[in-house]
C-alpha cells in the first residue's frame, strides 16, 4: 500500500513538472512569435500593456490587451468545467487538461502553417489560443489547491519556497504537513513539499532557457515541445487508475444505467 502511494505522488509530481514546463515553452515561443507578449504570465503581461499604453503603442497595447482578455477567458472555462467537483482528482479535471491539449495542437498547426511573419488575424487567434490554454491549466492547478505549487505563474511558487523555508527553519523540515486536497497524493514533509516547488520552479526555468535556445537557433520542430510535454501529461493522467477519466465515468454510468 505505501508502495504504491509513493508510486502515485511520483507519477503526480511528474504531472505538475511537465505542466510547468508546458507553461514555459508556452510563454517564450509566445514572446518570441506573437508580437513579444507573455500568454501564461499575466504579472509580466500587464506590465507590457502599461508600458504599451504609455508610450503610445496601439499594436503592441492590443497584443497584451488580447492575452489578459484570452487568459481570463481560459480561467473562466477551467473554473466552469472543474469547480463542479469533488476535491481531489475527477474525470472533469482530465477533461480540462483534455480541452488545453487540443488548443495547444491547434496552436502548434498555426505555428507550422505560417512560420514567417503571421498576418493580423493568424496573430492574435495565436494569442488568444496560447493565453486560453494557460488560463485552462491555471484554473485546473488551483482547483486542485497544491500547497506552494503554480505551474503558470512561478512568482508564488518563488514566494511558497520562502515561505516554506522558513516554516522548516522554524518548525523543523521533517515534519509532516497535509494537502487540502485529501484524494490526491500530497501527503510529505515540508522537506518534501520544498523540494517539489524548487523542482517545480526550475523545470519552468529550464524549459524557458531550451525553448528560448531552440527558437534561436531556428528549430523548425520548435512548436511540437508543449505539444509532446502536454500529451505526456494526458497520458499518465489517463492510464491511472487513481485518476477516474471521462471514458471510465462513462463505463460505470451506462453500466449502472443497464443494471438499474
Amino acid at each position: 500500500m505505501k508502495k504504491s502511494r509513493l508510486k502515485s505522488a511520483l507519477s503526480f509530481d511528474i504531472m505538475l513538472v511537465l505542466l510547468s514546463c508546458v507553461a514555459g515553452s508556452v510563454d517564450v515561443m509566445s514572446y518570441y512569435r506573437l508580437g513579444n507578449v507573455f500568454t501564461s504570465n499575466m504579472t509580466g503581461n500587464t506590465i507590457l500593456l502599461g508600458l504599451a499604453i504609455g508610450q503610445g503603442k496601439l499594436a503592441s497595447s492590443l497584443h497584451s490587451l488580447v492575452a489578459l482578455l484570452g487568459f481570463f477567458s481560459g480561467a473562466l472555462i477551467g473554473a466552469s468545467i472543474v469547480e463542479n467537483t469533488q476535491k481531489g482528482w475527477s474525470y472533469y479535471l482530465t477533461l480540462s487538461v483534455t480541452i488545453e491539449t487540443i488548443i495547444i495542437f491547434m496552436l502548434v498547426l498555426i505555428w507550422f502553417e505560417e512560420p514567417q511573419v503571421l498576418t493580423n488575424l493568424v496573430l492574435y487567434t495565436s494569442i488568444l489560443l496560447a493565453a486560453i490554454a494557460m488560463g485552462i491549466q491555471s484554473a485546473t492547478i488551483r482547483h486542485l489547491k497544491i500547497p506552494g505549487v503554480v505551474t503558470t505563474f512561478i512568482t508564488g511558487t518563488i514566494t511558497s519556497i520562502g515561505m516554506s523555508v522558513i516554516n522548516g527553519v522554524r518548525r523543523g523540515f521533517g515534519k509532516e504537513m497535509k494537502g487540502d486536497s485529501p484524494v490526491l497524493p500530497m501527503y510529505r514533509t515540508l522537506e518534501k513539499r520544498i523540494e517539489l516547488q524548487v523542482i517545480v520552479f526550475f523545470a519552468y526555468a529550464f524549459t524557458a532557457v531550451l525553448t528560448g535556445w531552440l527558437e534561436y537557433h531556428g528549430s523548425l520542430l520548435l512548436p511540437l515541445l508543449p505539444l509532446i510535454l502536454i500529451i505526456i501529461v494526458l497520458i499518465i493522467v489517463i492510464s491511472r487508475p487513481a485518476h477516474p477519466h471521462i471514458l471510465s465515468n462513462l463505463f460505470e454510468k451506462n453500466s449502472k444505467e443497464k443494471n438499474d
